[in-house]
């Protein structure tokens, strides 16, 4: 019977994306971490950020081989994370992901397992493991997410300065301590230490279930070489920078 219910699932999922999965260089996420009994009012999902994605599109199944797939979000969305406030107590879920870039879908990802706390277990996340229990359990924030970073051009001179808007979102019960906005210049839309750091702006709080939308600069590089880049958009909470959660824009520079 689950053998049945997932040939049905993946039929019904190739009925509504078969025309484009596969189409282009559009390449699968590797990456879908589902949070494991962390919060008790919802499933936090987060994935790799795609460097030719401009959309994504998140799923859940009754178990890991797809059984009952079905779409969770309405629409193709940016950012790289979903809070799955439908998810059931006692129950566990089965997450993946679909990338898009200018329609054409990548192949559905792994699934990564997630469910609500329970309070028979020890809360576990692999992307918040320097979070302290204390933290997780009384709601406080323990990072602060980032999503729909827009540039305000496709392209800049070498020495010019990046005008970005951003979404800062807290999820948590309670205010944000002091937050640190930094942006980097990165050949990828993966944060490591071969990027340049271009500025750093401050927050004092951000209010708790709040998403405000913040303005932040940075001048890129005088010896910048020409070509594409992306701008990355990383938020930490009172200088904990291996909590941080990123988001980037795309740009390209052009010789003067």
């Amino acid at each position: 019977m689950r053998i049945i219910l997932s040939l049905l699932s993946a039929l019904c999922f190739n009925f509504l994306f078969g025309q484009q999965v596969g189409a282009g260089n559009t390449r699968t996420v590797n990456t879908v971490n589902a949070s494991d009994g962390i919060y008790e009012k919802f499933v936090l999902i987060r994935w790799e950020e795609s460097d030719k994605s401009n959309g994504y599109r998140l799923f859940r199944a009754s178990s890991a081989a797809g059984a009952s797939l079905q779409e969770i979000t309405k629409s193709w969305q940016k950012s790289t994370w979903f809070c799955d406030y439908s998810a059931e107590k006692g129950r566990d879920y089965y997450y993946a992901v679909i990338a898009a870039e200018d329609g054409k879908s990548a192949p559905l990802s792994r699934f990564d397992k997630g469910f609500l706390k329970k309070d028979d277990k020890m809360a576990n996340d692999d992307l918040i493991s320097s979070t302290t229990t204390e933290r997780v359990a009384t709601g406080r924030p323990g990072f602060i997410l980032v999503s729909g970073v827009k540039a305000d051009s496709l392209t800049y001179l070498p020495g010019s300065t990046a005008r970005l808007e951003t979404g800062l979102h807290n999820i948590f019960d309670e205010p944000t301590p002091s937050a640190n906005v930094r942006i980097y210049l990165s050949t990828d839309a993966v944060w490591d230490f071969d990027d340049r750091l271009l500025s750093t702006s401050t927050f004092s709080s951000f209010p708790s279930g709040t998403s405000p939308a913040i303005e932040v600069t940075g001048k890129l590089p005088a010896d910048a070489i020409p070509g594409a880049y992306h701008l990355l958009v990383v938020a930490s909470l009172e200088g904990n920078i291996l909590n941080a959660k990123t988001g980037s824009a795309t740009i390209n520079i052009k010789s003067k």
